[in-house]
């Protein structure tokens, strides 16, 4: 008897804490922090290591990665003023400048070597293409190079020199490998060397002058001729007209003649090369005819047509 005395009791007791904790909300509460608390936890990701698991979370989706900030060996990236996409690290912004006084094309054209002229010696300033993820080409006709007392602009030059010598002049494009020497001479123009240019060195004067790098005769072109006219075209190199009064060269073999007189110009060299993979160089040769930088030391500024910087060399 007494038991269920107690049991009723219990349940009474029971009942009037429920209804309190109900009354002030104290039951609703825990029952939204649990609910919390389950949605919570299935945010985690677990990522094996091995025989080791480890947990990370709460997970957040994955976006556009923002700039890395500076933070111990970190770099900060900032991007150029231009419509390209690029970037710059603060750290190789020269000392003096903004990143708004930076050409969009900085450090993608280089200048790689300044050398004063003397009195004795011609002087080279040498712009290479620097832009290794494009597959485009860099217009720098109009570009500045500027010295502490002097400057010149970049002029045009001949991209495909034709064998009429009429081409016109066109801007300067460089593209990846490319390399622009200008030097402090004259030159009758300014031009993209080629396979067969070493021709056109015998007819007009260059300071320095143009390599003499012209394609091999085609020995199967050649090889029904007389014996002694092969060893005097084998003889001939460095783009080498042949010289026709040469006793050496057979009277009695026409076709030698023939092929002496036909074979040995620009012309002819560009007839048959022009379509070769390789015809163009790499390099454009410009002449501007001063010397702009100090013999000693100067600071060198390559400057695009909006007068910003693309480089900075000083020696």
């Amino acid at each position: 008897m007494g038991g269920k005395i107690w049991f009723i009791i219990i349940i009474i007791v029971g009942l009037g804490i429920g209804l309190y904790l109900y009354s002030s909300g104290a039951f609703v509460n825990g029952i939204k922090e649990f609910n919390s608390l389950v949605n919570t936890s299935s945010t985690f990701t677990f990522f094996s290591l091995g025989s080791s698991t480890i947990a990370h979370g709460p997970s957040t989706p994955i976006g556009p990665a923002a700039p890395v900030g500076t933070s111990g060996s970190q770099e900060t990236s900032v991007s150029a003023p231009s419509s390209a996409t690029t970037t710059i690290n603060p750290a190789d912004i020269p000392a003096g400048y903004t990143l708004a006084q930076l050409s969009p094309y900085f450090q993608k054209v280089r200048l790689s070597g300044v050398s004063a002229g003397t009195s004795y010696y011609y002087g080279t300033i040498t712009l290479s293409d620097n832009n290794y993820n494009s597959t485009g080409t860099i217009d720098i006709t109009g570009w500045q190079i500027k010295s502490q007392d002097s400057g010149e602009y970049i002029p045009q030059a001949i991209a495909v020199y034709d064998p009429s010598g009429l081409t016109p002049a066109s801007d300067i494009l460089m593209k990846v490998g490319d390399t622009v020497y200008l030097y402090s001479t004259s030159a009758p123009f300014n031009l993209r060397l080629n396979e067969c240019i070493g021709y056109v060195a015998h007819v007009a004067d260059f300071v320095p002058a143009l390599p003499l790098n012209c394609p091999q005769i085609n020995q199967s072109q050649i090889e029904n001729f007389t014996g002694a006219c092969q060893n005097y075209i084998d003889s001939l190199w460095g783009c080498q007209a042949p010289d026709m009064s040469n006793s050496e060269i057979p009277r009695t073999d026409y076709a030698c003649q023939d092929y002496l007189e036909n074979n040995f110009t620009y012309k002819s060299c560009f007839q048959a090369h022009d379509g070769d993979a390789n015809f163009l160089s790499s390099q454009v040769w410009v002449w501007t005819g001063s010397n702009v930088v100090d013999q000693y030391h100067d600071t060198v500024k390559l400057l695009d047509r909006n007068g910003l910087l693309v480089d900075i060399y000083t020696y």
